[in-house]
């Protein structure tokens, strides 16, 4: 089999029409271009470059094999390039805008796949509201968001979905006769309830749920953070509404109880977010490249 090197030495020397300019760019000699192109006409059988007195020119069958081999070396070098990249991938920090249910639902896990595999890369996290994380990565403090939605976005930020989950409505110990038969949306006011606070995609996403039957949403306590919406329900606080991923363990231990609605609950999506006017650092394209393929 004809050594790629061959090839390379070929191409660049009917590209730049002389062997003596060949050799500057491979960082050899002359003599030695000379030898390779004379073995690879030898191994194919013909002559591949016509010597005059001006230089060099191909041959019919050198142009062909130009023709064929020129991009086949590009697509080669390309190859060499992306895979030194994520070899040497070893250094880089990444700034991610999250919200708490993302973290727990998808980021933190995610985390430790990547870094297993790019050990050297740092990451910068900022933690709030998907509104907060938006905005971070619109004026640049972030490389990329990660959240759920509903969100609502405009150019130039776009969103790829990564995880579907699904919201589930739990109750503490107190309200443990109400997971005896399906509740209606309507019978909620009658119990204290718990949601997160206005401006919160959870709380977009309640409330539009309450809108679609006819129903206004009004919540008893209103926690900053989904991961308070638990320990408020742990101590019969009220019901609440929390991504089911999110209360497996309380759910398994009997520390809160799952209630059934008539209404169906919309599944959400925890959503990576771009913005597609910011050019990404190799580290954080990295990253980017691998969430994309953990969906």
């Amino acid at each position: 089999m004809i050594s790629f090197d061959y090839y390379r030495v070929f191409c660049c020397a009917a590209r730049r029409g002389s062997f003596t300019r060949a050799a500057e760019e491979l960082l050899t000699s002359q003599s030695a271009v000379s030898h390779t192109i004379a073995a690879l006409e030898q191994q194919l059988g013909c002559r591949l470059f016509l010597r005059t007195g001006r230089g060099i020119a191909l041959t019919a069958e050198g142009r062909r094999l130009y023709e064929l081999a020129e991009s086949g070396c590009e697509q080669l070098r390309r190859a060499e390039g992306e895979i030194t990249h994520a070899v040497n991938l070893d250094s880089g920090v990444v700034y991610i805008g999250a919200t708490e249910t993302a973290m727990r639902c998808f980021l933190i896990g995610a985390l430790g796949r990547f870094h297993q595999r790019y050990p050297g890369i740092k990451f910068r996290i900022t933690n709030g509201s998907s509104g907060e994380a938006v905005e971070a990565l619109r004026a640049g403090t972030v490389d990329l968001t990660v959240a759920p939605t509903p969100l609502h976005l405009r150019h130039p930020l776009s969103q790829r979905p990564l995880r579907r989950f699904q919201d589930i409505l739990v109750a503490g110990p107190q309200f443990a006769p109400l997971a005896r038969r399906p509740l209606c949306l309507s019978e909620l006011s009658d119990y204290p309830l718990i949601c997160l606070a206005r401006g919160t995609t959870t709380r977009d996403f309640v409330e539009d749920l309450y809108r679609r039957h006819g129903l206004t949403l009004s919540a008893d306590i209103e926690p900053a953070t989904s991961d308070l919406v638990l320990p408020l329900v742990r101590e019969n606080l009220g019901l609440g509404f929390v991504p089911d991923i999110l209360a497996q363990e309380a759910l398994s231990s009997g520390e809160v109880f799952p209630l059934t609605l008539q209404e169906p609950i919309p599944p959400r999506w925890v959503c990576l977010v771009v913005n597609e006017s910011h050019p990404l650092s190799l580290a954080a394209e990295a990253f980017f490249k691998f969430l994309i393929s953990e969906k």
